[in-house]
């Protein structure tokens, strides 16, 4: 599975969980970003560029990070909006980031692991060239032979033969995905896949034309031109749902703290506070993880004392009041509802059923990183958990680095820690304690846990698997295996004029969901 540890609390802000693969924060792609664009597509459109722009029209952008075109070049997560507005994959969000199809209008399989993709029924390039079954093919290929971090991302896809393409031991076509006829993809995985339609809008899986000099794209807009001002993108009149697509343009421009609010429709980060701003949850928790390796922290009589002194919501609304405060593990859209219970617990008399006593009280040391907030969430914790008397607490305030460094050698109790899946659901987040997964670092092992994991795996049933992934977050609760606080949000300036957004914890807000609102004064319509 594709999932990264958060580094940090700006890191968990700048990178959203569908981009950055175990710390790669540089990306490439096998053509040149400074790569000129053809003159068609600066000149094909000249009339629009002189025609009166209208609000209701144009939408417009604000971008604090660099405005990229290419999918394989993104490291940020507002990059992917202007990805996935020139750009559309097999699958794709809706407006609440649930999965939909995209370029494929249906799939099937019966074991998860063999899987049957069907394209739209007449798929066009933004040029009207076709787009097949086969663009799909040579786009994954030419990402299994390119120098972008994101072609490990074939990997954790578990697609067929991906670790010996990757390292050229066989050829581009022993690749697990093969285009049967023009509108069906065969896709094999090494082991059953039931998320793989979740998977599969990663931007590192986008079709990508194959003439080099000819810059196209199959998404709802495609480029008009690109200057000084910011990258400029018209209506895809190839679009499969271009009647759908209400802004006929859309501006991407540089945002910076000189820039006012007022002059933008939809801004990621905002610097200015101000009214408007929406928090959108992110796919990403910050919590302090158990050495399970320890004598005292194996035993869930200790941990559940240590869980029962911790008041999430004390600490995140005083520390990140804009945060979501949880005390699960999985995002709280993946709950359906079970976190609405409490559970009262006295950590006393754990304790001493677990032989702490105030003569021989446990000594805990919390690590964590020097930054000014998670100093602050520190000190928070310690003052809630000297509350008892059986627990001593000892602090370590280091770099982030050294905490990493510890927490690979295992040479904590109670660390510092967070985890953002890289798509929208719950197997990007349980298996942190599968016993055979390479993300487990905790030394956490259950014979039940493991067989539920791999039942979900295999079961082609989405009843099924729902229920078995609630019972995973529920042993995971119950043993309380950490100790999470908060689930992350991200700022996000949308002006009141425009509808169709909608909160959802992946961060996509596509321009094609988007339209303006018209506003009618004293009788006369406003635009």
């Amino acid at each position: 599975m594709c999932n990264r540890l958060v580094s940090g609390l700006k890191s968990a802000v700048v990178f959203i969980t569908v981009l950055v693969l175990n710390g790669c924060d540089e990306f490439n792609s096998p053509t040149s970003s400074q790569m000129p664009f053809p003159s068609s597509v600066l000149t094909e459109d000249q009339n629009l560029q002189k025609m009166p722009q209208y609000d209701r029209e144009k939408l417009t952008r604000g971008m604090t990070s660099p405005l990229v075109l290419e999918p394989w070049q993104v490291t940020e997560t507002e990059q992917t909006s202007l990805i996935r507005d020139l750009f559309e994959g097999l699958t794709a969000y809706d407006a609440q980031g649930n999965i939909v199809p995209g370029a494929a209008e249906s799939w099937q399989t019966k074991d998860n692991q063999h899987w049957t993709f069907v394209l739209r029924e007449g798929l066009r390039w933004s040029n009207g060239a076709p787009l097949t079954a086969q663009d799909f093919v040579l786009s994954w290929q030419a990402l299994s032979q390119s120098e972008s971090p994101l072609k490990s991302y074939l990997l954790y896809l578990n697609l067929k033969e991906a670790k010996s393409v990757l390292e050229k031991k066989l050829p581009l076509e022993s690749l697990g995905i093969v285009a049967k006829n023009d509108r069906t993809l065969l896709i094999t995985l090494d082991k059953p896949t039931p998320y793989l339609p979740e998977m599969l809008t990663h931007i590192a899986l986008l079709p990508q034309y194959r003439e080099a000099d000819v810059w196209v794209s199959n998404g709802a807009y495609r480029l008009l031109s690109r200057d000084k001002n910011g990258v400029h993108l018209v209506k895809n009149s190839q679009y499969w749902q271009k009647e759908s697509v209400s802004f006929k343009k859309v501006d991407y421009v540089p945002y910076n703290h000189h820039t006012p609010l007022s002059s933008l429709d939809v801004v990621w980060f905002p610097h200015q506070t101000q009214e408007n701003i929406q928090y959108f949850p992110q796919l990403c928790g910050y919590f302090y993880e158990f050495n399970l390796y320890d004598p005292k922290l194996a035993n869930p009589l200790i941990r559940k004392a240590i869980a029962s002194l911790i008041s999430v919501i004390g600490i995140t609304n005083n520390e990140m009041p804009n945060a979501i405060p949880s005390s699960y593990f999985l995002p709280k859209a993946m709950l359906q509802g079970q976190d609405s219970h409490w559970d009262p617990v006295l950590a006393e008399p754990l304790l001493t059923q677990a032989g702490i006593t105030e003569k021989q009280p446990l000594v805990l040391q919390i690590s964590y990183d020097d930054t000014f907030v998670h100093r602050n969430i520190a000190n928070r914790l310690t003052r809630q958990l000297s509350a008892s008397d059986l627990l001593r607490i000892d602090t370590q305030e280091m770099s982030w680095h050294a905490l990493q460094e510890k927490r690979m050698k295992g040479e904590f109790q109670l660390i510092r820690s967070g985890w953002c899946g890289d798509f929208n659901h719950p197997m990007a987040f349980l298996g942190l304690f599968y016993s055979k997964s390479p993300d487990n670092k905790s030394g956490y092992s259950n014979a039940n846990y493991d067989r539920l994991f791999e039942q979900a795996l295999k079961s082609t049933s989405e009843k099924e698997r729902s229920e078995i992934n609630l019972k995973l977050s529920e042993i995971i609760q119950q043993e309380n295996l950490l100790l999470p606080l908060f689930q992350y949000t991200t700022p996000v300036y949308i002006t009141p004029s425009v509808m169709g957004v909608k909160k959802n914890p992946i961060g996509a807000i596509y321009s094609k969901d988007l339209w303006r609102k018209v506003e009618i004064v004293q009788g006369v319509k406003v635009e």
